[in-house]
């Protein structure tokens, strides 16, 4: 499968698109060729390129995915939102130690980014570290007691995982953030409903 990888890079640098034949291969080398491409047309926005560098470690290619992280942390140093996405790529392909590491980053990067660090909670609650997930809420949590958004997001993860209990603290916390909030009863009612999946 490498030669369609191959043959991915070596079309032209234009809008091109490619038939249904080119997108039936191997979905690893598939991932590494498609980021390839997309690094080719827009090489240095920060956000892209952590995620150019998720796929990159989906295909196996760690050196191009550490690379392309190292350029995202150039471009996008104080965004906190970037090495989040790095943390995702990290917890993606089953790399503990280094997903903590960039959410240390994150932490540092932007240490008040509230939104970022409810995120990121979700993300490593998703990845099986529930208590990583805990503290980093936490965290956001103080930062803006009022933010119902944040405590349902996480509440819901919460539910994804069957932890009744901290699905419960969030959604108490919410409710007390903003007990006229109409939305926010509708978010914590589908949560239940849906089992904790994410919101269409």
């Amino acid at each position: 499968m490498r030669h369609l990888a191959c043959f991915l890079l070596a079309l032209p640098l234009v809008s091109q698109a490619l038939d249904e034949a080119a997108f039936r291969g191997d979905p690893r080398h598939l991932a590494g060729a498609c980021a390839d491409r997309a690094r080719l047309l827009r090489p240095k926005d920060g956000k892209m390129l952590a995620e150019y560098g998720r796929a990159f470690l989906a295909a196996g290619e760690r050196s191009k995915a550490e690379e392309c992280f190292m350029a995202a942390r150039i471009d996008k140093a104080k965004d906190a939102d970037v090495h989040r996405l790095i943390a995702v790529a990290w917890l993606r392909a089953g790399q503990r130690n280094e997903a903590l590491k960039a959410i240390a980053d994150m932490q540092v990067a932007d240490p008040k980014d509230r939104n970022a660090f409810a995120r990121a909670a979700v993300n490593l609650q998703d990845g099986g570290l529930a208590k990583e997930a805990d503290g980093l809420m936490e965290r956001a949590w103080i930062l803006d007691p009022t933010d119902w958004q944040n405590c349902v997001a996480f509440g819901r993860s919460c539910l994804r995982k069957a932890r009744r209990d901290a699905a419960a603290k969030w959604f108490a916390r919410a409710s007390q953030a903003k007990p006229q909030e109409e939305r926010m009863w509708n978010a914590i009612a589908l949560a239940f409903a849906d089992h904790g999946a994410e919101p269409s």
